[in-house]
């Protein structure tokens, strides 16, 4: 039997409070109505608004927890008449933020997976209501218990970068660029191998591109997808590449996705074309796919793309973990803010810029400015954020997670699409 290491989860005592409890807020006016419910089932801590939207405070207990040992945090709560309970409610465990994992009708549950040891760690247990006029929650069952260390979800990416050449070489010389590039990141066995945007074209004479239409190629049946196919059933990896697609009379600026068995798993077209790309008869992509791998949840834009913050807050709210950018030129810083806002995993491939592996957290993983292959295993359940000294950055940006948008009312957040459109 695991043992709780929460004092008095059961809320025993004679008390105006449970012995082991204590009530708290940054000062009387703002704080909630504090009450024990105590009937024929288990007793609960209440908490009831006042009226005030403005409310804060919390029902608070210690814990005691080892430095480097691993805990799972839960508790229940029953909700009545409160607006948005996924705003209005708050709870952690040192410094952890439960998060909602069940709901069933009136009943929350919340629940974290942590490692003791961050240096903003408490030894404290608070759960909260705030930012509601009305309702009220019964906070039921607090539990903290120890486990073993889980097996999270360890994806490994390798990015490419193709080097500098003394001359300009034909679309065959290149194809065997893309095979050798290929077999040096299967060495490495990753889940997912990426090369750069446009890759049939680097290092090729321009003279021989500048009509699309005499380089673009079918998908998957083109000469440049069966490389990527032969490569992925070689080294039972995923591929990702930019092509040059032909499809009827349009042309498309298209990354193709091949599975560990040299199949199509699926496109993406690049939705933001250059004015160059437009005069030279390329069409806008009309879609953000995202693709459910064995790995984990992966979405993919090109090049011109990272420039529109839209993109990747679109594919974050999605759920994708790894955001995947075939780029030409670009800006690397860039791709570590899109990885900061969202809490994902960046990953470019480049032509001219350093290919980059980039952690939720902006920070650089691996790059390389040369021509070769780096890699990194990416965490996929435990994606790090760079959090400014607050505990509910640890689970997520607040404007990617609902629960942690710390303001009166987080409509002021949806209704900005709308008012930014006119």
């Amino acid at each position: 039997m695991k043992t709780n290491l929460v004092l008095n989860p059961s809320f025993a005592g004679s008390g105006t409070y449970p012995d082991a409890w204590s009530v708290e807020s940054p000062r009387p006016g703002l704080a909630p109505k504090f009450s024990v419910a105590r009937s024929g089932r288990a007793s609960a801590l209440v908490q009831t608004a006042t009226g005030d939207p403005y409310i804060f405070g919390c029902w608070k207990t210690s814990v005691q927890l080892e430095k480097g040992n691993w805990y799972r945090g839960s508790i229940r709560a029953r909700v009545r008449n409160l607006a948005q309970p996924h705003l209005s409610l708050l709870a952690h465990v040192a410094g952890h933020v439960l998060v909602p994992v069940e709901t069933r009708k009136n009943e929350i549950r919340f629940q974290v997976e942590f490692r003791a040891g961050t240096p903003y760690d408490t030894d404290d247990m608070e759960l909260y209501l705030r930012a509601t006029k009305s309702g009220w929650v019964e906070w039921f069952d607090p539990r903290v218990e120890e486990i073993a260390e889980p097996k999270h979800r360890v994806a490994r990416v390798a990015t490419t970068r193709f080097g500098e050449l003394p001359a300009p070489i034909s679309l065959d010389a290149q194809r065997r660029r893309i095979a050798a590039l290929l077999d040096e990141a299967g060495a490495v066995r990753p889940d997912i191998a990426v090369l750069t945007e446009f890759c049939p074209a680097v290092g090729v004479d321009h003279k021989n591109y500048d009509n699309p239409l005499t380089v673009c190629e079918p998908v998957p049946g083109g000469p440049v997808c069966k490389v990527l196919a032969a490569a992925a059933r070689k080294y039972r990896m995923h591929v990702l590449a930019g092509v040059m697609e032909r499809r009827g009379k349009y042309c498309f600026n298209t990354a193709v996705l091949i599975d560990r068995k040299g199949k199509l798993a699926g496109t993406y077209e690049k939705t933001h074309l250059t004015f160059g790309e437009l005069k030279s008869g390329y069409s806008c992509g009309r879609r953000y796919p995202v693709f459910d791998l064995d790995f984990g949840r992966i979405g993919v834009h090109i090049c011109y793309d990272e420039w529109f913050p839209e993109v990747a807050r679109y594919y974050a709210h999605a759920g994708v973990e790894i955001l995947f950018l075939p780029v030409w030129g670009g800006k690397p810083i860039t791709w570590r803010t899109r990885a900061l806002d969202n809490g994902i995993y960046f990953v470019s491939a480049s032509v001219t810029p350093p290919s980059m592996i980039i952690s939720s957290s902006g920070a650089i993983l691996a790059e390389t400015h040369h021509a070769g292959v780096v890699w990194a295993d990416l965490n996929l359940d435990v994606r790090p954020t760079n959090w400014y000294v607050d505990p509910t950055l640890l689970t997520g940006m607040p404007c990617i997670r609902p629960h942690m948008r710390n303001v009166l009312d987080d409509r002021l957040l949806d209704d900005r699409p709308a008012a930014m459109k006119k």
